[in-house]
Parts: structure tokens; sequence; C-alpha cells
């Protein structure tokens, strides 16, 4: 039996999700720290009666590492786990020395993450700085688990981390959640639709899924916009609404029994900005995924092939919307487009990503 702390500064529900699968593992006993998270940033939790044990502390997720509260929780319990899962972010830098200094006094008690293959920063100058940074959390941790096989490859490429403690697994979603609610179909031949799924927020580009799609709907005059998410840009949601009545706004959704239908209706995704998780959302339920390139998309980006399962566009506003119109457009093309969708999301399937998440932590 593996016993596993996971610390959750944000507990989201991606997160409670896919983490209840875990400890549905005969072979693990997972508990759950949380912090408050985000405030009204649209991020949503959900209760329900999970199946790891669970300790919320009303710290939100800027102040969680440095918080005493926290700290008192693990030199009261840090020696009844096997596994200590830290988030490796500049933010826990307090906490993670913290740790570190505590289970060098406990014999069995060991630390890893499960994140990006380098610390992000919004100021590049300061490169330098997080690439040293990076390397001292990885140098510390027994073992880092990365989001993509992609990640771990760069960590290792730049000398980030030593091979013997680099780890990976496909990051997920709750596909069994999905799937009891949806089986796969083309999308309807009727009205075209795009969708939005995600945090209103500004990374995400709001306005710009708005132009493109007001410049679309001048070729394809019953073209739909809905939306899922709600975020601190609602109020240009709001507006927008109010002026046209094909665009859609479903708020905040997590069940994906309400999230079903409205995907089944989808042609494709579109998030014009930061991209993450919402790629395997929209490959789950077999849909194609477009998304602007940026330097700053999640690892999950690496499951997005262009122009087989979705579009990074590149360039010209233009050239960029006529592409999508006529992936809108082209039957044929929607519909292989949605098959490989389809078929990268069976690949990343909640199944393997706790038998894979669970023989990283036993490998000797």
């Amino acid at each position: 039996m593996i016993k596993i702390l996971w610390l959750a500064p944000n507990f989201n529900h991606y997160k409670a999700r896919f983490l209840n699968h875990l400890a549905n593992d005969e072979e693990i006993k997972l508990h759950i720290l949380a912090g408050s998270g985000r405030n009204k940033m649209g991020d949503q939790e959900i209760n329900e009666d999970w199946l790891f044990n669970y300790d919320r502390l009303d710290v939100p997720k800027s102040k969680f590492g440095q918080s005493k509260k926290v700290r008192s929780f693990l030199k009261t319990n840090a020696h009844k786990f096997d596994w200590i899962m830290i988030p490796a972010e500049k933010k826990n830098l307090v906490l993670f020395m913290f740790l570190v200094r505590h289970c060098k006094s406990l014999s069995n008690t060991k630390l890893f993450s499960y994140n990006h293959p380098v610390l992000k920063t919004k100021n590049k100058n300061l490169k330098i700085i997080d690439t040293w940074l990076t390397k001292l959390f990885f140098e510390k941790l027994d073992r880092v688990v990365f989001y993509t096989k992609e990640s771990m490859k760069l960590a290792l490429n730049e000398n980030l981390i030593a091979y013997k403690k680099s780890f990976w697994v496909n990051n997920t979603i709750d596909t069994i959640e999905v799937e009891s609610f949806y089986e796969y179909i083309e999308p309807p031949k009727e009205a075209k639709r795009i969708l939005f799924i995600g945090r209103l927020i500004a990374s995400k580009q709001i306005p710009e899924l708005f132009r493109y799609y007001r410049e679309i709907k001048k070729d394809i005059t019953d073209l739909k916009l809905e939306i899922i998410g709600d975020g601190p840009m609602s109020e240009i949601v709001e507006k927008a609404v109010e002026k046209d009545k094909d665009i859609i706004w479903h708020k905040s959704l997590v069940d994906e029994e309400k999230i079903a239908p409205i995907m089944s209706r989808s042609c494709l995704v579109f998030v014009p900005g930061h991209s993450g998780l919402s790629i395997n959302h929209a490959f789950v339920y077999g849909r194609p995924y477009v998304t602007l390139e940026a330097d700053k998309h999640g690892p999950e980006i690496n499951y997005l092939i262009d122009n087989e399962n979705g579009y990074v566009l590149v360039g010209d506003f233009d050239k960029n919307v006529q592409k999508l119109s006529e992936l809108l457009l082209d039957r044929d093309l929607l519909n292989s487009f949605c098959k490989n969708a389809n078929a990268k999301g069976k690949e990343l399937s909640v199944e393997k990503w706790v038998t894979q998440m669970k023989n990283n932590l036993l490998d000797e």
C-alpha cells in the first residue's frame, strides 16, 4: 500500500475527479491537503463522496506556500506518508525547503512533484533565475513526474534533472465520467457551432474569440458560439450575449451530464489563448481543438497535432479565418479531424493515467 499526501493549493474539479480514480486503486491510500484556491478566477470546486481523505485549509493558493497552517499540518502528519506531492512552483519555495529539511528527519517519507519541465515566469528577464530554481527543485526532490513525455525529454535535454529521477504520465481529465454520458458522434449537419470552454481570464484571449467569431459569421451566417466558463472577464461575455442571440453562455459547468449535449452539437473547440486540459476535454469528446500560437501553452499542447486533430494558428488573421471557415464547411475534413481527435482522446484515458502514476511511484 502506497500512502500519498497530495498538496493542492487549488483543488478544482478536474483535479478532484482524476485523483479520485487514483484513490480507487487498491494499492493506493490517498490524502489531499487543499487550499482555498484562486478567488474569483473562474475555478469551480465540487463536493462529492470522495474515495480519498480530504483536509481543506482556508488558505488561498497565493499564500499556501508561506502558510503556517500548512506547515503545522505537515509537522504533525508528514511521517504518516510514503510520498508527499508538492507542486514545483516559485510561490511554494518556502514550503518546499521546509519539507526538504523536515523529511530528512523521517525515514520513509519522500517528495515528488507533478509539473511542467521548467518554472514559469511573466518576466523574460528572469529566465536565468527560473532555470536555477527549476534545477534546485529537481535536485532536492526524490522524483519528478512530468505532464507529458515531451516535457520530460525537454527537461533531460536541458540538463535540468537527473535521468533516474525523471518520470512522466499524460495529464488527463476524468474520461470515465465523460464516457458515462457520451458516446462519440459526428457533429450535426445543420447549424455550425464553435465552443469555448475554460476560465474567462485575460490569458484566454476572450476578445480575440469574439473577433474570430464575428469574421467567420460573415461567411457562415448560421454560425453559433457557445461558451462554458466564468471568471473576471465575464462582463465582456455578458455584453456580447446582449448584442448577438447566436452567442450562448452557459457560465461555469463541471457536470459532464450537462457538458455532453453542448459538446455533441459543437463542430470544434476554439480557445485563442493559453490552453491546457481543455485540449483533453475536446479530444475525449472527439472534437478538434483550435488555438493561436503562444509561448505559454500548457504541456497538453503536445497532444494537438496541427492539421490532424486541430490547428495551432499562426500569423495572418484573414488566413486563419479562412482556415477555420473551411474546416467548418468541409464535412469530410471536419469528420476526419473529429475521428483523429477521438483517437487521441482514447490514448489519454484516466485508467492509463492511474496505472502509470502508480508505477512511477513504485519504480525502484
